[in-house]
Order: structure tokens, then sequence, then C-alpha cells
């Protein structure tokens, strides 16, 4: 079961009309969750350990509330996935898609995201997927970040960068939602979100 403390914890990562629904949930399942440092690849995951057969979800802890509710909702989703569908399923197939759309109605009828968010949930939810893959919709989450930071897909080709991870990478070319990017110390190919918060390095 996820700890008291973590429970509390969540008052300052969601918005304080969802704190009750976000809660009920946690405490209607045999699940373990934690607020996570932030990480370079995800912004949360789901994980079940078949040794133990126990469940755990994490969310990033740097994302702002309306990003952290949506993150927690999409890795609940994948939960009851997992526990609802013994057969196996695709990660973001039909059956996740219909968890995560049960999840998320109670909040967009209960008005908790801003209008312009909500309005492209809206559209988000008629075939949800990663919401990282949804750029329209991340970067209306962005408006509401505190903090100032530089995107890759701000920088040019070429520019070097460096992410939380304190690795040094260079841009290479854009595909679809990700760079190609080469790490400067060991010349291994990484794909980044173009979404990723960078630290510019100085050539």
């Amino acid at each position: 079961m996820t700890p008291k403390s973590t429970i509390d914890q969540l008052k300052n990562h969601v918005p304080g009309k969802s704190y009750g629904y976000v809660v009920r949930l946690l405490e209607s399942y045999e699940l373990f969750f934690r607020i996570s440092r932030p990480r370079v690849t995800k912004l949360g995951d789901y994980k079940y350990d078949r040794r133990t057969r126990k469940h755990a979800i994490s969310v990033n802890a740097d994302l702002n509330p309306y990003l952290f509710l949506i993150t927690f909702m999409h890795e609940f989703a994948h939960f009851l996935q997992h526990t609802n569908y013994r057969r196996r399923t695709r990660p973001h197939g039909s059956e996740w898609k219909r968890e995560f759309q049960t999840l998320m109605r109670p909040l967009i009828e209960e008005s908790i995201f801003p209008d312009p968010v909500s309005a492209q949930l809206d559209r988000h939810m008629e075939n949800p997927k990663a919401s990282c893959s949804d750029i329209a919709l991340m970067r209306l989450l962005e408006d509401y970040d505190t903090a100032l930071y530089t995107r890759l897909e701000d920088l040019n080709d070429g520019d070097l960068f460096r992410l939380s991870n304190q690795r040094t990478f260079q841009r290479k070319k854009k595909l679809r939602t990700r760079y190609e990017c080469i790490e400067v110390s060991t010349n291994r190919k990484w794909f980044v979100h173009s979404m990723a918060k960078v630290e510019i390095v100085n050539n």
C-alpha cells in the first residue's frame, strides 16, 4: 500500500479539487505509489513484479499539477489494464484506452483543468495515447510550469546540451516527436523527446 506520508505529499503535486479522487483510487487498490525524482526518459511508469505479484506506479516530482495528474491517471490505467485483462494486451491498446478514458472522464467533467487544456484533452481522449506524443497538449500544459527552461526543440542541429542526468549530447536531426542525438563521451546514439528540458553547453 502507498504510505500515508506519500498521500499527504500529493497535496503539493495535484490540483486541489482532484486530491480526493486520487486518494480514493490509491486507497481502493493494493498498489504502491511513489513520487519519483525527475527522469529524462519518462514522466512516470507502471511496474508489476512477477515474483512478489506487487504493483507499483511512479510520477516525476518536477511536473506541474496538471501534467502530474494526467501522468498519474495514465499510469493508473496501465495498472487497471494489467489487473482487469489477464490476457496479453498492447501497452496503449484498446483496453488501456478504455481504462484511461474512464479515469479521466470525472476530471474533465468537474472542470479540473483550465479551459484551453480541457478543450485539448477532449480531443486527446477521443483516441488517447502517451501524453508526451501529443505536442499540442504538452505545449498547453507547459504554460503552467513555474520554472523557466530550454527545450531540446529550441536548439539547432549540432548544438551541445546536457540533460538532468548530467550527460552531454549533440543534437543531430529531427525524427517525429524525438531528435536523434549523440552522447559526446561514448558516441552512442540516443533518441530524446523534442520537449525534453535541457541545459545548453557552450562549444
